[in-house]
């Protein structure tokens, strides 16, 4: 499919607000564009709401919610967004399926949820969780601090031989260092570090210093947050930061939202709550639906699908949480993933099966030689470092080699940008079918007598989740019933309008299969029938709409 736009290279906040000004401004009947913050910089956190207004209003349409840049470094995330707003535009009325699911669904889409701290990423040699704001101190604290001090362009590794390093070098390649055993006594040995300078070194020991810009967006959300001295990153207190209090009003301003995809990197999985406790004491008939819709996405992307506490979380103790996803799935019944994309030791062909084991130091030697030599077959030797001495600023003769963290190991490189935003786009597009969709089957009237008459509708939920979204809303009780109103009559019998707790949708029906390889099912009410007796005229015009917060709206009519 076509795209308005390339794909070759990441796109910094003003190229990003060009890019979409240009798409809205050429597909008007298709696209708003909302600024949801500002930033301290004055950059505008843009918001896209994409769907055909000429079939339906967005709000009477059940949504899908997309969004970029919780974290700063991760901008595969932020093209993915971006590429997605424009494959929905430039292919409607061309594509038929992107064409279906503009009339009969809205996307959400927040592209660049930290403009400030992407475009420190992309114009500078610096690395930084979210924001360039200096958080929890107010001064660079003492250590080390990454930076490129050789000046070529990159933050990469840095060696520096000692008898008390902790590493070697490898004997399958001088470029790659392994671990050091008990028997190797002689030799030459290396400590390791980013490449960087050194606040108040005090001449023996060499620490990395605490962030200076330590806030983490995806650690100050009002679902399990902890403070600073549990938590790096948390905040002040939840939402006390701008961007994602505006993140979190946009969610709630949108209730027909039914599903969530935050994009992150890296790691090539997509991972699903609970993140604060066990996937054996969570609700059953979620974790299927995250567990089925995963079987989809390892279809279309290759990654796999595991729960964020048991397969993603490297300290069950004192787990990071505060998390965007979490607060969707735990206060608002949404269920939402969030996706790791890019990995660049699965491209290099080493094992990365979920969930995560610690692997013996030849394993991770052996591992990242696969990886130096898929670089160099990939992307060219140039792109790797040789270590090569530099005379640092406080520890004199050092070696710094490597390659580009920022772009071929937290992001991909931009050649290879393209294959993961389309992937990540063709799931998200997919994934917005398992939204419950409300549809009016059938509708019959029988004249009882002069003025009188009997009317039957049948409505359903067409979609994979039932119009509750998630046993989680039902715990929280903010699942919310579904409304069916009449209009053009009387009603003499029956209610003008009525409420239904719940429509099941396809992932309601169990199914199984017999010893004799007959399948069985056991429905549940994925359509409902209601009848109501009203008076009116012959040729009247008589109106039943349904709506819901989550599955949209339907509307029927039939002539008495």
């Amino acid at each position: 499919m076509q795209t308005t736009f390339n794909y070759d290279h990441y796109y910094d906040w003003l190229e990003m607000s060009e890019c979409l000004k240009h798409l809205v401004k050429q597909y008007p009947n298709l696209m708003q564009l909302e600024s949801i913050c500002v930033s301290e910089e004055g950059k505008d956190v843009w918001a896209v709401t994409l769907t055909d207004s000429s079939a339906k209003e967005a709000a009477a349409k059940p949504a899908y919610y997309i969004d970029g840049n919780h974290h700063a470094g991760e901008v595969t995330g932020s093209m993915a967004a971006m590429y997605t707003v424009d494959l929905l535009c430039t292919n409607y009325n061309k594509d038929e399926k992107i064409t279906d699911l503009l009339k009969n669904y809205t996307f959400y889409i927040i592209p660049k949820i930290s403009p400030d701290g992407s475009d420190v990423y992309l114009h500078s040699d610096q690395r930084l969780r979210s924001v360039n704001r200096n958080y929890p101190l107010s001064e660079l604290a003492d250590g080390l601090h990454p930076g490129d001090i050789d000046g070529d362009g990159a933050i990469r590794m840095m060696r520096v031989k000692t008898p008390y390093g902790a590493w070697k070098v490898s004997e399958k390649d001088p470029q790659v260092m392994t671990k050091r055993t008990p028997f190797d006594v002689q030799g030459d040995f290396y400590n390791i570090y980013p490449e960087g300078e050194i606040i108040n070194y005090d001449g023996l020991h060499i620490e990395l210093a605490k962030e200076k810009w330590g806030l983490d967006f995806n650690r100050n959300y009002p679902f399990g947050w902890f403070s600073e001295v549990r938590q790096p990153g948390a905040g002040k207190y939840p939402l006390s930061n701008p961007e994602n209090k505006a993140v979190a009003d946009f969610v709630l301003a949108h209730p027909n939202i039914g599903f969530v995809s935050t994009l992150h990197t890296t790691g090539g999985v997509l991972v699903y709550p609970p993140g604060t406790y066990p996937e054996a004491k969570a609700l059953k008939k979620d974790m299927d639906l995250f567990k089925k819709v995963g079987k989809m996405a390892k279809q279309i992307m290759g990654y796999e699908t595991v729960n964020i506490f048991d397969g993603f979380l490297t300290d069950i103790e004192n787990y990071s949480s505060g998390a965007f996803d979490d607060w969707c799935y735990e206060t608002q019944g949404i269920p939402a993933y969030t996706i790791e994309l890019w990995n660049l030791f699965e491209r290099a062909g080493a094992d990365m099966s979920w969930p995560r084991k610690d692997k013996d130091d030849d394993v991770q030697e052996a591992e990242y030689a696969m990886v130096l030599k898929w670089i160099k077959e990939n992307i060219g030797e140039s792109a790797i470092k040789p270590w090569t001495a530099f005379d640092h600023p406080q520890l004199g003769p050092v070696e710094i080699g490597g390659f580009d963290y920022k772009f071929i190991h937290q992001n991909p490189p931009c050649d290879y940008l393209l294959q993961e935003v389309e992937k990540t786009a063709k799931f998200m597009l997919a994934n917005a079918y398992a939204l419950p969709k409300l549809k009016f089957e059938s509708v019959k009237t029988e004249k009882i007598c002069d003025g009188i008459y009997k009317l039957e509708a049948v409505l359903g939920n067409t979609g994979y989740m039932p119009t509750y979204l998630t046993d989680s809303a039902k715990r929280q009780k903010i699942d919310q019933p579904v409304h069916i109103a009449l209009s053009g009559c009387e009603v003499i019998e029956g209610e003008a309008v009525l409420m239904v707790n719940a429509l099941e949708g396809v992932s309601g029906v169990n199914t199984y299969y017999g010893y004799d390889g007959i399948t069985t099912q056991k429905h549940s009410p994925q359509l409902k029938q209601f009848t109501w007796i009203i008076s009116g005229k012959q040729n009247d015009l008589v109106t039943l709409t349904a709506t819901s917060q989550k599955a949209g709206k339907a509307s029927i009519q039939c002539v008495l």
